[in-house]
């Protein structure tokens, strides 16, 4: 996270067949929750829609714009039941997603099984991009919230002189180490010009 937004970590217990993590973070009046989840494939797709729906019963709030990213291996080019089943649940959150382009591709294959998804009522202006990272070989996306006004926050420094009894004396101790002999010595030509004047 930068260090000028604010956000906090969010305890989620892990269960073997579901990796997840998330964050709540504030971005000028906006809360966020981004929640990041891995379904390996191994793991029971009941098991995984009923870990999801309670991880969603704890964090879904109305005020909240919630942010769900990561690998969850459905493929969302295709139909199918998964897809079907993980939509209802989503909907019920006002979520939907947000990838509509392949994810993993191999030489046979075209998948999207890595996504984003959004309550695009509050994110109506968006655009999500690939990003081809060789480092995986699924590609990373970028969701880019156009509606989110971000103000940069500059540290603010403020001055303050501390004054009691301690700074009082040491600032007369400092000033009678300052040598005057200037400040006699124009004051001198300032009164002697006015009596020639």
């Amino acid at each position: 996270m930068h260090d000028t937004i604010t956000f906090t970590n969010i305890d989620l217990s892990n269960e073997l067949d579901l990796e997840v993590c998330a964050i709540k973070m504030r971005i000028s009046d906006t809360i966020f929750c981004i929640l990041c989840i891995y379904r390996p494939p191994t793991c029971k797709f009941s098991k995984f829609l009923h870990l999801l729906e309670s991880i969603l019963l704890q964090i879904y709030s109305n005020t909240t714009n919630l942010i769900i990213c990561g690998d969850i291996n459905i493929n969302y080019l295709e139909s199918s039941n998964y897809k079907t089943q993980l939509d209802c649940l989503l909907v019920s959150n006002n979520l939907s997603t947000a990838v509509n382009f392949p994810t993993r591709i191999t030489k046979n294959t075209s998948t999207a099984t890595d996504n984003i998804f959004i309550d695009k009522t509050k994110n109506s202006d968006y655009t999500v991009e690939p990003i081809i990272n060789g480092l995986s070989d699924h590609d990373a996306q970028e969701l880019a919230l156009h509606n989110i006004k971000t103000t940069n926050q500059k540290p603010q420094f403020i001055i303050k002189r501390l004054i009691n009894n301690t700074t009082i004396a040491q600032f007369k101790l400092n000033l009678s180490y300052e040598n005057w002999s200037g400040t006699y010595l124009f004051r001198e030509k300032q009164n002697t010009s006015k009596i020639l004047d």
